[in-house]
């Protein structure tokens, strides 16, 4: 099992980062690659007013140059919203500036707004995604793509690791059936909503498709805070930055029937018990019993919510280095 941070670049709450805080990014992306962890993980959105990241490819790039180990990946993009020819010339650049360093993650999206702005109708969504996908996977290795042109840098890698995103059964069945891992994410209760999405949609659709838990990457996205004092923690910076990210995540969706894996509603409390919140050796058995109902392979962990110090997030790091991460490794 392996632990990656989770960055969506938002240092504070309805402000756009500073390239000060962007520095901040780069140095927890840097401790990261001294202290073990396996990834480190990009998110985006697009037409919001609080600075979250556009851009991933942009900043693996960045972190590409700053770093030696830490893989590298995207969480996801968005690919109806875009070329897939771009998609994949600039990965495959990222690939070679990082020696080989990149998994690539797409997916559909579900933000009204967002397929807005790109002149796109979610209507298509499906079809572009499927279209998308069958075209990226072509040329992950290099060379000649559908469209009768060569991808222009081919990659290191042979291919480039390709995981699918998305919590409903047409994308978990997509990723079973095209890609080489799911991304999925439960911010209330992944003890429980995960273990019952493997269950009830993963494991039947890679029994459909003739591919093994063994061979297929799974990974999930959460909130992950050990601390000696975690109530504390929760109740003073933890608990108000979550808030305010699953506010923006439910104003965005303008609406719109929710892909869920949220968490909207509730008691902050409440909230906090069904997260990894909690003292190290707490937050490393449950994860260990969770992988017993959900056999992932990596967790991705919000490595700084939006109006947590920067100090805190690296000492956080920093302990889950030393009190988490061996652990779950050694398990």
């Amino acid at each position: 099992m392996d632990l990656s941070l989770f960055l969506d670049l938002r240092a504070r709450q309805a402000a756009p980062p500073t390239p000060a805080e962007f520095e901040e990014a780069v140095q927890l992306v840097q401790a990261a690659d001294r202290l073990g962890f396996h990834s480190v993980w990009t998110t985006e959105q697009h037409g919001v007013d609080d600075g979250y990241l556009p851009a991933q490819i942009a900043v693996l790039a960045a972190f590409a140059r700053e770093t030696k180990r830490l893989r590298l990946g995207t969480g996801v993009i968005l690919l109806p919203l875009t070329h897939p020819r771009r998609v994949l010339e600039e990965a495959c650049v990222v690939d070679v500036i990082s020696h080989g360093r990149l998994t690539l993650g797409l997916g559909a999206g579900n933000y009204p707004n967002e397929f807005r702005i790109f002149g796109v109708s979610m209507a298509e969504r499906s079809r572009r995604m499927e279209e998308g996908v069958a075209f990226i996977k072509a040329g992950l290795s290099g060379g000649l793509l559908p469209d009768g042109s060569w991808v222009n840098v081919p990659p290191v890698q042979r291919p480039i690791p390709l995981v699918l995103g998305g919590l409903v059964e047409a994308a978990i069945d997509r990723a079973a059936r095209l890609a080489d891992g799911h991304f999925a994410y439960s911010f209330s209760d992944p003890e429980a909503q995960l273990g019952a999405m493997y269950e009830r949609r993963i494991a039947p659709a890679l029994e459909r498709h003739g591919r093994s838990a063994k061979d297929f990457h799974l990974m999930f996205a959460s909130v992950i805070w050990a601390s000696d004092t975690p109530e504390r923690d929760w109740r003073e910076v933890v608990g108000p930055a979550f808030a305010y990210q699953q506010r923006k995540y439910e104003e965005w969706e303008g609406g719109a029937a929710t892909a869920g894996g949220y968490a909207f509603t509730g008691e902050p409390e409440d909230i906090r018990r069904g997260l990894f919140v909690g003292r190290s050796e707490d937050v490393a058995e449950r994860l260990l019993g969770l992988r017993e109902r959900y056999p992932f392979d990596e967790i991705v962990f919000w490595t700084r919510l939006p109006g947590v110090p920067f100090g805190l997030a690296l000492d956080h790091l920093e302990r889950l280095s030393e009190e988490v991460l061996p652990r779950v490794r050694n398990a």
